[in-house]
């Protein structure tokens, strides 16, 4: 609504959040790896990160 995202398919955008957030968590749960605290949290930060520049509308980046 405010115009900083530019988002033309929003179904694979989801789903690209969702991949960056959640699948790395998912990922070393399956072969019963811990990710720590400190990389869980740098994923999640970078991977934010990443999708708000993918879809940031010009001139808001």
């Amino acid at each position: 609504d405010r115009g900083r995202l530019e988002i033309p398919d929003l179904e694979v955008a989801v789903l690209q959040l969702y991949s960056l957030l959640v699948f790395p968590q998912m990922v070393f749960e399956q072969y019963g790896a811990d990710l720590g605290d400190e990389l869980s949290e740098r994923l999640l930060t970078d991977g934010v990160e990443m999708f708000l520049r993918r879809y940031a509308a010009p001139g808001t980046a």
